[in-house]
């Protein structure tokens, strides 16, 4: 990522028009995405309280349900995440600003995301707010690959993070869920990797 300097030449004060925002930062603000975005225990609540977090019908605001619909409220914050730091623009920025001093690699930022999104449960039971994300992650990184807009250098890591997914998924420990979890992830990829 670079911070943008809107000043023009001669005015006082003035700096680079892109300066990249440092390492220390960047690897700083993915760490806090895979904590408190990712994480498995990133929605970890008392179960209790997901009785009382649906919304009260009030006078004739009847509409949406009763029912709280927790796993897209919580899969709607990550995708909010996801979309925007997946973006073409953003990756082609990420890439670019390797040219003038950003330390932050396109392959280290790709590879960084694709561990919060499926490293702390590699090789156990994957709760169900962490099989959205691994299943919808892994559509981006199809898309990317099937994508005009994205540049071969993005298309080449979602290609490279597909394989370690399909190897993750590859894995014949969990629950029975966990289990039929991990092979539509291999038919996601297998299906991709057929067009």
């Amino acid at each position: 990522m670079v911070y943008v300097e809107r000043a023009v030449q001669g005015q006082e004060g003035a700096t680079k028009p892109y300066t990249p925002v440092s390492l220390k930062d960047q690897k700083r603000a993915m760490n806090a995405l895979r904590d408190y975005v990712f994480a498995p225990n990133a929605y970890d609540v008392p179960e209790e309280l997901f009785n009382y977090i649906a919304m009260q019908r009030r006078g004739f605001n009847l509409f949406g349900g009763e029912d709280p619909k927790v796993h897209n409220r919580v899969l709607s914050s990550q995708l909010s995440v996801l979309n925007h730091i997946l973006h073409p623009n953003t990756l082609q920025r990420i890439s670019d600003s390797e040219l003038y001093g950003n330390e932050y690699s396109l392959s280290s930022f790709m590879v960084d995301l694709n561990d919060a999104i499926f490293k702390a449960d590699a090789g156990r039971s994957v709760n169900s707010f962490r099989q959205n994300i691994q299943i919808e992650y892994t559509k981006r990184l199809i898309g990317i690959i099937e994508s005009k807009r994205q540049t071969n250098l993005a298309k080449s890591m979602a290609l490279y993070n597909l394989k370690n997914i399909k190897s993750i998924a590859s894995s014949t420990s969990g629950n029975v869920s966990t289990k039929a979890h991990r092979q539509h992830l291999k038919l996601m990829i297998d299906q991709a990797m057929d067009k």
